[in-house]
C-alpha cells in the first residue's frame, strides 16, 4: 500500500520540518488560512496549492505574485510531482516525499533471536575476522545462537572464496571512490550488494536517531528487486525488533533458511514468496550507526552463508563511511553556498544604505549601521525632497536575518518614492504603512521614525511610528525632550492615521535617533544600557562632531557589553546644528 506523502519543508531560518499531505487539496501561503503557513515576504497570502487525483499528486500555482518553482524551472500550469521533486515558494524550500509501491512494512513482531540456524554476530568482530585478524568464524562471540560448524578451514578452496571476497571489496571500495550526489549513492550503495551476494530483494535504511541505539525514524532510502512485480503485489516486511537490535548492538544477522524459522513463518508474506535466506548488517562508520541494509533471497541454489555476511558487513562498513563523508561535503558546499549568497547580500544591503548625508551648509549629520548577523533589518536613509527639506529615515524591521533584510529593502523603496510624491510627514507613513501591510507576512512589523528638516530655519516635522523616542538635547538648557508623537508601527495594521509632530533644533542641538540594538545592550551585570546613559553620553560629549559622537557611544556601548557580540542590529543617526 503507497503511503501518504509528506513535504519536507527547510525554512530559511529554524529546524526543517516534516509537513504530512493528508488532504485531497493542500493550501500553502503566508495567510493564516492555509494548511501549509510559511512566513515568507515573498509568498502571496494564498500562494500555491498540492493536489491528490486517483493516488497522483500534482502542484498548481495560484497566480502567486512571485510564482513557483519546481526543481528550479517555474511552473505555469498544473505540474505532477514525482518523489524527491524541490519545490520553492520564495526562500522556502520544500521536497516532496513519497514512497513508491515497493512499500516496506516495518513488524512489530519477530522478537525471538534465539535458534539453531540463525547466526547473530557482533560487526565489529566480524570485520576483523574479514581483515585476517581473527583465524575462524569458531572465534566470533554471539549473542544468539553459534554459527554452524562449517567454520573457516584453511584450504585452497577457502582461500580462493577469501581472495573473492578482497576482491569484491576492492572493487567496492574503488566504486564508491567516485563523488555521487548522497540520494544517488544509496541507490548505488544497494545495487553493489545485490553484485557481490547475488540477492533477490532488498533496501537500505536511514536512522533519524543517533546512532547509538535508537532506530526511531527509520526512512527507507533505497529499495531494490530482481522482479518489480513482485514489490508492486507484496513490498517487503521486516521485523522493527531486528532493526532495533542490528542499530542498537551493532550486529550482523544470518537466516541461512527463513522458510523454516518460525519468526518468519508468522510473516504471511515471506511465506508466499519464500524466502529462503535473509541477511541484515548495520551501516556502521567504526564510530556510529547511521542505518542498515537488508537483502533476502528464495533461490533454493542462493542461501547466504557467513562469507556472504561477512561481504555485506564489509560492504556496509566501507559505504557508511562514504556516506558519512558525502553527507559532510554536501553541507561544506551548501554551506559555502549560503555564505556565498549571504556575502553577496551584504554588499547589495550595504550599498543600499547611505554613505555620507548630504552636505547642508550650517549642520552636521552622519549615521551607521552595524547588524548582528551578515545582514540585518534595521534600515536608515537621508532623502532630499523636492521643496528642498532633507527627509531622514531610521527603522527596525521585526526578526533578524534575511527576512528581515528583505522586508528592509522593500521599506526603502517605499520611503525613497513616498518622500518625493507626498508632501506631509504623516502621508509619507500612512502610504509606507499601506505598502507594508500588503507586502509584507503577517505579525511582520517595523519600528519608524521619519524627519523632514528645514535646513534654514532648523524646523522638524516628524512622525514617530512606534519606534523609541529619539533624543533632542537642547544646549541652551543641557535638558532633553523625546520626540514621541505619531502612532503605531508601521506594517501590521491597514488604515492606519498618523499624527505629525513638531520640533526645533537650534544651534548647538542634537538630535539622536537609534534603534534599540544600543539602547537594550546587556552589560555584564544583566542591565541594560539604556536611553538615560544614552541621554547623558549626548550631554557629555555635546562637542563632538556627529561622526565623532557615533564613535564615542559606540565604544561606550562595546565596553559596557563587555565586547560581547551584539544581539540585535545597532544603528544611529545624528544630525547636530552648529
Amino acid at each position: 500500500m503507497t503511503q501518504k506523502p509528506e513535504l519536507l519543508v527547510r525554512p530559511l531560518h529554524g529546524e526543517p520540518f516534516r509537513f504530512p499531505v493528508e488532504k485531497p487539496v493542500i493550501t500553502i501561503g503566508r495567510s493564516k488560512r492555509n494548511d501549509l503557513v510559511l512566513a515568507d515576504q515573498w509568498l502571496s497570502r494564498h500562494h500555491a496549492e498540492i493536489r491528490e487525483l486517483d493516488g497522483d499528486y500534482a502542484i498548481h500555482d495560484l497566480d502567486s505574485r512571485n510564482g513557483t518553482l519546481v526543481n528550479g524551472a517555474r511552473i505555469n500550469a498544473q505540474v505532477p510531482l514525482q518523489n524527491g521533486d524541490i519545490i520553492t515558494l520564495g526562500d522556502q524550500s520544500i521536497t516532496f516525499m513519497q514512497e513508491d509501491s515497493r512499500s516496506v512494512i516495518l513488524s512489530e513482531s519477530l522478537d525471538d533471536l534465539d535458534m539453531e540456524g540463525t547466526v547473530v554476530v557482533p560487526t565489529e568482530q566480524l570485520l576483523a575476522a574479514t581483515r585476517g585478524q581473527e583465524e575462524t568464524w569458531d572465534n566470533l562471540d554471539s549473542p544468539g545462537a553459534r554459527p554452524p560448524a562449517t567454520a573457516l578451514q584453511e584450504d585452497p578452496a577457502r582461500i580462493v572464496k577469501q581472495n573473492q571476497i578482497l576482491t569484491a571489496l576492492s572493487q567496492a571500495s574503488m566504486a564508491l571512490i567516485s563523488d555521487r550526489p548522497v540520494t544517488e549513492l544509496m541507490e548505488f550503495i544497494l545495487e553493489l550488494a545485490f553484485r557481490v551476494v547475488k540477492a533477490e530483494r532488498g533496501f537500505l535504511m536511514l536512522t533519524a536517531g543517533d546512532g547509538n541505539g535508537n532506530a526511531e525514524g527509520l526512512e527507507v532510502k533505497a529499495v531494490r528487486s530482481s522482479s518489480d512485480e513482485d514489490l508492486k503485489a507484496e513490498g517487503i516486511t521486516f521485523s522493527r525488533s531486528i532493526a532495533e537490535k542490528v542499530i542498537a548492538e551493532k550486529v550482523s544477522i544470518l537466516t541461512s533458511n527463513a522458510m523454516t524459522d518460525p519468526r518468519f513463518r508468522s510473516q504471511d508474506s515471506i511465506v508466499a514468496v519464500g524466502i529462503r535466506s535473509a541477511m541484515c548488517v548495520p551501516l556502521w562508520n567504526n564510530k556510529v550507526v547511521t542505518g542498515l541494509i537488508y537483502v533476502d533471497s528464495r533461490i533454493h541454489d542462493n542461501v547466504f552463508n557467513q562469507d556472504d555476511l561477512s561481504l555485506l558487513a564489509s560492504l556496509a562498513n566501507v559505504a557508511a563511511v562514504k556516506l558519512e563523508n558525502a553527507k559532510l561535503v554536501e553541507e561544506m558546499i551548501e554551506k559555502k553556498r549560503i555564505e556565498h549568497e549571504l556575502e553577496q547580500a551584504r554588499r547589495i544591503q550595504k550599498e543600499a544604505l547611505p554613505g555620507l548625508a548630504p552636505d547642508l551648509q550650517g549642520w552636521d549629520i552622519y549615521g551607521t549601521n552595524t547588524p548582528c548577523y551578515t545582514v540585518g533589518g534595521d534600515y536608515y536613509d537621508f532623502v532630499t525632497r523636492p521643496s528642498g527639506s532633507l527627509a531622514f529615515a531610521l527603522g527596525d524591521v521585526s526578526g533578524k536575518g534575511i527576512p528581515a533584510a528583505m522586508m528592509m529593502m522593500v521599506l526603502r523603496a517605499t520611503v525613497n518614492s513616498s518622500t518625493q510624491q507626498e508632501d506631509s510627514v504623516d502621508s509619507i507613513i500612512a502610504h509606507t504603512n499601506r505598502v507594508m501591510f500588503h507586502n509584507s507576512p503577517e505579525q511582520s512589523y517595523v519600528t519608524f521614525f521619519l524627519g523632514d528638516l528645514d535646513p534654514e530655519s532648523g524646523e522638524l516635522r516628524y512622525v514617530n511610528a512606534g519606534h523609541i523616542p529619539p533624543i533632542l538635547y537642547r544646549k541652551a538648557s543641557g535638558t532633553h525632550d523625546r520626540l514621541e508623537a505619531g502612532g503605531t508601527v508601521v506594517g501590521l495594521f491597514d488604515g492606519m492615521v498618523y499624527e505629525e509632530g513638531q520640533a526645533r533644533l537650534d544651534p548647538g542641538d542634537i538630535l539622536a535617533v537609534f534603534t534599540d540594538g544600543i539602547s537594550e545592550a546587556w552589560g555584564e551585570d544583566d542591565e541594560e544600557f539604556g536611553e538615560d546613559r544614552m541621554a547623558d553620553l549626548i550631554k557629555k560629549h555635546a562637542s563632538l562632531s556627529a561622526k565623532e559622537l557615533i564613535d564615542t557611544i559606540q565604544q561606550e556601548v562595546d565596553q559596557y557589553t563587555g565586547g560581547s557580540r551584539p544581539s540585535d542590529d545597532c544603528t544611529l543617526v545624528v544630525v547636530k546644528r552648529n
